[in-house]
C-alpha cells in the first residue's frame, strides 16, 4: 500500500494524480540535458552506462563491478543557486510510481540499485535518492504553477537525500 496523504490526511488506496500538460519541446531539452549530466557523472565514478535511447522506462541503466544500477533523472529549472532552506523536501512526481513497480516487480530486482536524481538547472548539483526511500515517502498533493490542484508527489525529506556535486573526479564539470 502506498503511503498516500492528501492535505496531510491519510488515504487508504492509490489514486490517479493529475499531470501538467506534456510539452514536447521542454521534454526534449530537459530530458537530454539531464541524461547527459548524470551519464558524465556516472562515468566519472567508473560506471559503464548502457544505451540511453528513450523507451519510456527508467532513463539510464549502468553497471559497476557486476552490479546493475537504474537511474531516473529530472531537471528542476526553478532551482537556482543554493537549495532554498524553506524547501524541506525533494518532490518526486507520483506518476514515477510506475517505474518503482517496473523495477521492483521483477524476480532479479533484489540485485538492482535504483536511484532518482533531481538536477539543478545548471547541472552542477543534484539530489540523489534511493528509490526505496522514495517509495516509502509520503505522497502529498502539491499545488504548483503548472497544476493548481490534483498533482501528487512523493515528498522525500532532504535529510533522506544526498546532495551531490556533479563535478567529476578529473576536475571537469558535467555542464551540458
Amino acid at each position: 500500500m502506498w503511503n498516500v496523504r492528501k492535505d496531510m490526511t491519510a488515504m487508504t488506496s492509490p489514486f490517479k494524480s493529475k499531470r501538467k500538460r506534456f510539452d514536447p519541446k521542454s521534454y526534449q531539452r530537459s530530458d537530454r540535458k539531464a541524461k547527459d549530466c548524470i551519464t558524465k557523472y556516472l562515468k566519472s565514478l567508473g560506471h559503464t552506462v548502457l544505451a540511453t535511447k528513450e523507451d519510456y522506462s527508467v532513463d539510464l541503466t549502468s553497471t559497476l563491478d557486476g552490479v546493475t544500477y537504474k537511474h531516473e533523472v529530472e531537471m528542476k529549472h526553478v532551482w537556482d543557486g543554493e537549495w532554498p532552506s524553506a524547501w524541506k523536501d525533494v518532490n518526486i512526481p507520483f506518476r514515477k510510481k510506475r517505474l518503482l513497480t517496473q523495477v521492483y516487480g521483477s524476480e532479479d530486482s533484489k540485485d538492482i540499485k535504483f536511484y532518482f536524481y533531481i538536477i539543478r538547472g545548471d547541472c552542477k548539483k543534484a539530489w540523489k535518492m534511493d528509490a526505496l526511500i522514495v517509495q516509502n515517502s509520503p505522497v502529498v498533493e502539491v499545488p504548483n504553477r503548472a497544476v493548481r490542484k490534483g498533482e501528487y508527489f512523493f515528498k522525500v525529506p532532504v535529510a533522506k537525500a544526498e546532495l551531490i556535486d556533479l563535478g567529476v573526479k578529473d576536475g571537469s564539470k558535467t555542464d551540458c
